[in-house]
């Protein structure tokens, strides 16, 4: 289930995606966010197997969907394809982080931003774990995904 996203008590009461100015700043925001995730010692480590255009080009459609705007992701929630992987708050918070900067650097502001991160982290309460126990494969043989944060040098 998306988010509702209208926003109430402006002049045109227009979907989030809009009130953005629609799918360029998706992609300007995503090709940035990703481009940070792809340097991140540790966040890089989770995406090693993923094309950076085929990740950003998902996430734009995911939030353009969200975000009230055109219906064209037809991908899975974030839950199913997170399962197997061990997230830690310090894991989801780094990219939270990343996000918002982000959205800073397009220049979105900062009431649509908050907007944006609350609906990005609406997932975080089933994509956190506690514990590798936590975990689980997609199917029988999937490792579960535990990368240790990298030491400071």
């Amino acid at each position: 289930m998306m988010p509702d996203v209208t926003v109430s008590g402006h002049a045109e009461d227009m979907p989030l995606y809009d009130q953005l100015g629609g799918l360029s700043v998706l992609q300007r925001v995503h090709k940035i966010f990703y481009d940070k995730v792809y340097r991140d010692p540790w966040l890089k480590l989770f995406f090693a197997d993923v094309e950076q255009p085929l990740i950003e080009a998902q996430q734009t459609d995911f939030m353009a969907q969200a975000m009230g705007g055109p219906s064209r992701y037809c991908g899975r929630l974030p839950i199913p394809p997170h399962r197997h992987m061990f997230i830690t708050e310090e894991l989801f918070e780094l990219r939270t982080r990343l996000l918002e900067e982000s959205l800073v650097e397009v220049g979105v502001a900062a009431w649509l931003r908050a907007r944006w991160l609350k609906i990005d982290g609406a997932f975080k309460g089933r994509l956190v774990k506690q514990s590798v126990s936590e975990c689980q494969g997609r199917y029988k043989t999937e490792p579960i995904m535990v990368i240790p944060k990298p030491s400071a040098r």
